[in-house]
């Protein structure tokens, strides 16, 4: 019987497709940037129909009037530059470390032209649409439309479906777009996918409900952890001792559920928390994302997100970004608002690769601002499938899950792996689910060619009842598990370790802190090693345990936040210049030559680009040609063992035939290694010489002291042709940073 309705349906809506295709004419009007009529015709997008379709029953047509919305995706104009920023800015020993850019920095150098961007707009103003949000990075523009109005603008129709069989992947009853969809002919291939033209994917809650949630039985404590245990348990107490509860942090969660702000007061009294000056509530911020979820039934995700944050930061500046149910949208208003500091999500989506792609490109777009995103990698242990994004994503940091058992102020008893922390690596077929540069490490797989998780795990259950006290639709709870508590809770916690960061001198900001973290190898006074207990058998068919230094259970383990803070705060890259400056007495030679007469200028003038500087007249080397050397001496208080950022950045003129060569004298050996050469018709503009992260050490001695030189040479093949055989310097100085503890 459903299959007669079915095909009677069908043929009911070709009809009308067919009615509407016989008048729709074979090209659109394109109003152009300056009001310009245009005709262009339309192409089919690389966008698939939904193969949820295939096991689903047309219900009916979607009204035509109901409100949907839609985001236009965009790929950055150059990928690969995109993520070489993102991996230079995050890298602790590169010169350009938290060197963040704002959406509109980012949009200039890495988005689409902004006459494309415009011309999608007027596009889908012409056919209506409401034009919600330009994001300022240029790869997102939201948008919301009738059904009509969308139909009309992507030539397709959509329609309300039901799941025939009970499908996990999908929502039971779902709308979607039923034929392949198009796009005017000379936008398209500025689009990486649209968005919002099916609700198919749902957001998971990374929660459950523990089965015997009233035997408060098998743990120390008695009770699932409070916010003053927590603190203790994880390294926040000393930091709240100080004085630093969040203020003037900003934190934020993603959220896709119903909540009551009037659990917070509750939530305050119980556990004392700091109010904050204008009362309890004041500090946080509903930002709603296409209609919101806060009024729909609440099912304890939203409310424990805010209170998990809370209790580790009750004076932060919190912001709720409250979706409507599609994460491209909601990412896009975080990361173009670049408020947040930090912002926590507790949900996996089942996407198709064109989605995937869009929001790791956000994430990445957030990690170039400074944006630290952590996720909750999941509850099934090592079956991340099918709601895996972002586990896949290496711009997210990931929490998974562990049992931590403590006595009564909070002090650890005992932390061992949670079998449903989610841990291990998801396949899904898309060019960034790859091994990081960043993931080494001891105990990390380098033959296991995926995005590996956890990066590290907190407290997300009981041994009887569940992992934390939060308050729930007016009662006080504490019956649900997940990596859902671990990730706000770290969230809330780096948000008072930010606070520490700033006072030891560190970056306000430390977008993805992968990197910092892999690097400390896990470092003992800073992560806490669970090598008990196992999640499951990873895609390999090996048993996932708990293992010494990093595995797939608990990532690198527990972290300590204020230990933490003192590994990871460095100090904003400092500009030393030139102390001495004079021609390179080269001793290597029998016998010794002063590579260069006639010296003029000081050090004085190499501060800035500015025509004044050193100037030195080069001389005749045998078997070589006309060289001129510059020995230059820089006082740092950069001490070696600490240092994690060191460059020379010089300027000058030189002729055109010539080649300029910069060296630094490695301190062990004594001698000088040439670090770069560079044509001499080059540098006249500021010229930077990066030094390999693996090797500052052995540029630095322990006074601090840089010795570099700067050698001009015309080969005796070229000197016929240049005159003028002098050799200038106008700018001069190294920058370099280092590890405060």
């Amino acid at each position: 019987m459903s299959q007669f309705w079915l095909k009677k349906d069908l043929k009911a809506f070709r009809g009308k497709q067919a009615a509407m295709a016989a008048v729709m004419p074979a090209a659109l009007a394109l109003s152009g940037v300056a009001g310009a009529q245009t005709s262009v015709p339309l192409v089919q997008l690389p966008i698939s129909v939904p193969s949820a379709l295939q096991q689903s029953m047309l219900v009916s047509h979607k009204a035509s009037a109901d409100v949907i919305h839609v985001a236009i995706c965009m790929p950055p104009s150059n990928p690969k530059a995109l993520q070489s920023f993102v991996d230079d800015v995050s890298n602790p020993k590169s010169a350009n470390y938290h060197k963040w850019a704002t959406p509109t920095q980012l949009g200039q150098r890495f988005g689409q032209p902004q006459a494309t961007v415009q011309n999608i707009v007027n596009y889908l103003k012409s056919k209506g649409f409401n034009v919600t949000l330009v994001g300022d990075s240029r790869i997102t523009i939201l948008a919301d439309a009738t059904v009509a109005q969308a139909e009309s603008a992507f030539n397709t129709t959509i329609n309300n479906y039901h799941v025939l069989a009970a499908n996990p992947n999908t929502r039971s009853d779902f709308y979607s777009f039923a034929e392949p969809i198009q796009f005017p002919k000379n936008l398209a291939p500025a689009v990486l996918t649209i968005t919002g033209l099916d609700n198919i994917a749902k957001p998971v809650p990374m929660l459950h409900k523990v089965a015997k949630a009233s035997a408060h039985k098998g743990r120390l404590n008695q009770q699932p952890l409070t916010p003053t245990q927590t603190r203790t348990l994880y390294g926040v107490a000393p930091l709240w001792k100080a004085g630093y509860q969040g203020l003037g942090q900003n934190i934020g969660i993603t959220s896709f559920d119903g909540f009551k702000l009037s659990n917070v007061p509750l939530y305050y009294k119980q556990f004392s928390l700091p109010t904050p000056s204008g009362g309890v509530g004041s500090n946080i911020t509903v930002v709603t994302v296409d209609g919101g979820s806060m009024n729909a039934t609440p099912g304890g995700e939203a409310d424990l997100d805010i209170q998990m944050v809370l209790g580790m930061a009750p004076l932060s500046t919190f912001r709720v970004y409250d979706g409507g149910g599609s994460l491209t949208d909601v990412l896009t208003k975080e990361q173009n608002d670049n408020i947040c500091d930090i912002i926590s999500e507790s949900y996996g989506f089942f996407l198709d690769a064109g989605t995937a792609t869009a929001c790791h490109n956000i994430h990445l777009l957030m990690n170039a601002q400074g944006m630290t995103y952590n996720k909750a990698t999941g509850d099934s242990g090592t079956t991340l499938e099918p709601f895996a994004y972002g586990d896949y994503d290496p711009e997210i940091l990931l929490i998974g899950g562990t049992i931590a058992n403590t006595d009564n102020s909070g002090n650890r008893t005992s932390e061992v792996a949670w079998q449903g922390g989610g841990g291990g690596w998801a396949t899904e077929s898309v060019p960034f689910n790859t091994l990081p540069t960043w993931l080494k490490g001891k105990g990390v797989p380098t033959t296991i060619n995926f995005r590996l998780v956890p990066d590290l795990a907190l407290n997300a259950a009981g041994d009887s009842t569940g992992a934390y006290q939060f308050y729930f639709n007016g009662a006080l709870e504490f019956g649900y598990d997940g990596t859902s508590f671990a990730s706000p809770v770290f969230a809330g916690g780096f948000g008072i370790m930010l606070q520490d960061v700033k006072a030891l001198g560190g970056s306000a900001r430390l977008g993805r802190v992968q990197d910092a973290i892999y690097l400390q190898n896990g470092r003992s006074d800073v992560w806490t090693d669970v090598t008990s207990g196992f999640n499951g058998v990873l895609p390999n068919g090996s048993l996932s345990q708990a293992t010494p230094f990093w595995d797939f259970t608990t990532g690198w383990g527990a972290i300590n936040f204020q230990k933490y803070a003192q590994a990871i705060a460095v100090t904003a890259l400092t500009v030393y210049p030139t102390t001495s400056v004079s021609a390179y007495d080269n001793v290597g030679l029998s016998p010794a030559v002063i590579e260069g007469t006639s010296a003029s200028g000081s050090v004085s003038y190499l501060s800035a680009i500015d025509g004044l500087g050193y100037a030195l007249t080069a001389v005749k080397e045998p078997l070589l040609g006309k060289v001129a050397t510059v020995q230059a001496t820089f006082a740092t208080n950069l001490v070696p063992a600490k240092a994690s950022a060191l460059s020379l950045t010089f300027a000058g003129s030189a002729a055109a035939a010539s080649t300029v060569s910069v060296y630094l004298l490695n301190q062990s050996t004594g001698k000088y290694t040439l670090m770069k050469s560079y044509p001499g018709s080059a540098i006249s503009a500021a010229t930077t010489v990066v030094v390999p992260t693996g090797s500052l050490t052995s540029y630095i001695n322990s006074a601090g002291t840089v010795q570099a030189l700067i050698r001009y040479l015309v080969p005796n093949s070229r000197l016929p042709q240049v005159n003028n055989y002098q050799f200038f310097l106008d700018e001069l100085y190294v920058s370099g940073a280092q590890f405060i503890q």
